[in-house]
């Protein structure tokens, strides 16, 4: 069955003309990429005009291959969202009462199965240098496409007993292996027949216990997921008066959903008396664990409810990240539903700060992923740019690190706010007590790493001169101080010297890349170089608009 995307009645369409600059060693890369595709069906060259058309995006993959991504951004401002209605967890964790052998079957590349209807197609058009293309298949990005997944899966198997289907995850569940084994054959056959192929690295079969919508699910019955909470209960003794004073602000925070936290925090409030030396001792590190063990369970943890307004906060310090997944409750009050936190590796760690919260965002997203892919929920930030880069801003004008990150949570449909960070205290406190785990860190900032490479290597200028530009920068006072604060924060503006003030409306776009001080993907030029760049720049008195156009291209 084809899928139609609807617009909303009266929209203004959007269409580009250009396609985005490529990196020369990147050409021939994307081009078979776009071959590939188009064999397999996923996308069909189109020479007629059409009212719609995005940005293609490259994304460079582990081993020198690329993916190609769509930035719909305009395209999902004006799309009808379909409403599929999801069943409570109550409701679907009841189904799996008596069940001790579980298979979670993942789908392969999910939405490319479920193809367009011939009036959508032309809608998803995307412009490249050898032409346009469209999208014979549902792209990712798009922001109805969970809800059309969700909608073929269930028409698929509805027919099938034992079943579970939460947007992109699929449970099959049976009392013992028996029964399991001739439900799973049915589901597959299902699938087969749909022409759904499956990720065999991905799929789980006969398990006797599983991870599935925030639970823990085994023969002995469903318990919540520790790793929802194992950000509090690893989370390390305080250590100074500084660490207790933002321990109990979070306590402060959440006491209003138990009356034990007030009781328990006195041990450790006695330690801000003026008259009390610093002394964490065993009564202390009782009355710690005690609390932890309180804020992880319930009342103060609710129960996940995919129907639920949700919202996810989110923060990093120099060395961490913290997050809080809440929604809101039948009494209007947001209540905690998950917590995570973990350490920056090395390489992340030397990020600028506004570069740290952007990642912050979209681990925050990738890790509470199963409770929010498919509805629409809110982020909330202390750091202000990072509003009008993750709302206004195109991908083309971000800074490479933050586009990459943009470019990860376009699945997820979200707003975005600014808070002050007297209201972010949990995952303050979080982010400054992260978690030492053996994830993913490293994958992430050599892809990160890889995507700011193939961005530099499309800046017009020979390594030679890139490494003259990082000795010049670092030689100008002002360039240098830029770095620094890039580096370690921005103070408010009355604060910064004369020299840098009317840099500090840019701090949302300046970043530091393999040493290089960049405005968004551009060289910022130090004084000693910029005489000898505007030579270059009206080499050949081309006019002031080709100039313009030469110079807004790399500096």
């Amino acid at each position: 069955m084809n899928n139609t995307i609807k617009l909303k009645v009266g929209v203004q369409p959007h269409a580009v003309y250009t396609a985005r600059k490529i990196a020369h060693p990147q050409l021939p890369k994307v081009k078979k990429e776009l071959e590939r595709m188009e064999k397999m069906g996923v996308i069909s060259k189109i020479e007629t005009p059409t009212d719609w058309c995005s940005h293609m995006v490259v994304v460079p993959k582990a081993y020198g291959d690329v993916r190609i991504c769509l930035d719909p951004s305009k395209l999902n401002e004006n799309i009808l969202r379909e409403t599929c209605p999801l069943p409570s967890v109550d409701y679907t964790l009841a189904k799996l009462t008596g069940s001790t052998v579980f298979s979670k079957p993942d789908c392969n590349a999910g939405f490319w199965q479920i193809p367009l209807s011939k009036e959508s197609a032309p809608i998803i058009t995307f412009i490249t240098p050898w032409g346009r293309y469209r999208f014979n298949v549902l792209p990712f990005g798009i922001t109805p496409a969970p809800e059309h997944f969700q909608k073929q899966l269930e028409m698929i198997l509805q027919d099938c007993k034992g079943v579970c289907v939460e947007i992109d995850d699929i449970l099959v569940h049976g009392k013992d292996t028996k029964e399991h084994d001739a439900r799973l054959k049915i589901v597959l056959q299902k699938l087969e027949e749909a022409n759904v192929t499956l990720n065999s690295e991905k799929c789980e079969f006969s398990k006797t216990e599983i991870h599935y919508l925030g639970h823990l699910i085994n023969a002995k019955g469903i318990s919540a997921d520790p790793e929802k909470v194992r950000a509090i209960i690893e989370m390390s003794s305080p250590s100074s008066i500084q660490e207790v004073r933002r321990f109990l602000g979070m306590c402060n925070h959440l006491r209003k959903f138990s009356s034990e936290l007030a009781n328990k925090t006195k041990p450790i409030r006695d330690l801000l008396s003026e008259k009390t030396h610093w002394n964490w001792g065993i009564e202390q590190e009782k009355a710690f664990q005690e609390i932890k063990e309180i804020i992880s369970k319930t009342p103060v943890l609710a129960l996940y409810d995919p129907r639920a307004e949700t919202k996810i906060r989110t923060d990093a310090s120099s060395y961490g990240l913290g997050a809080i997944l809440m929604q809101k409750q039948r009494n209007n009050e947001w209540q905690s539903v998950a917590y995570a936190s973990r350490a920056l590796s090395q390489t992340e760690q030397r990020y600028a700060q506004i570069e740290k919260e952007a990642l912050g965002i979209m681990w925050a997203c990738e890790k509470f992923s199963e409770y929010i892919f498919g509805m629409r929920f809110h982020i909330e930030t202390d750091h202000k740019p990072l509003v009008p880069i993750f709302t206004q801003k195109s991908l083309n004008d971000m800074s490479p690190r933050i586009q990459r990150f943009r470019m990860r949570i376009m699945r997820f449909t979200y707003t975005i706010t600014h808070v002050q960070g007297k209201d972010l205290v949990c995952a303050d406190t979080l982010s400054r007590s992260p978690i030492r785990d053996k994830g993913n860190e490293d994958v992430l900032a050599a892809e990160a790493k890889g995507f700011v490479d193939q961005i530099l290597k499309e800046i017009p200028a020979t390594e030679d001169r890139l490494n003259e530009f990082r000795l010049r920068q670092k030689q100008d006072e002002v360039c240098n101080q830029i770095m620094k604060l890039c580096n370690h924060g921005w103070p408010d503006k009355n604060n910064i010297n004369d020299a840098i003030k009317p840099y500090w409306q840019h701090i949302g776009d300046l970043t530091v890349q393999e040493e290089l001080l960049l405005h968004e993907k551009r060289l910022v030029v130090p004084l000693s170089l910029r005489l000898d760049i505007l030579d270059k720049i009206h080499t050949g008195h081309q006019g002031i608009a080709k100039s313009r156009e030469r110079a807004r291209t790399s500096v």
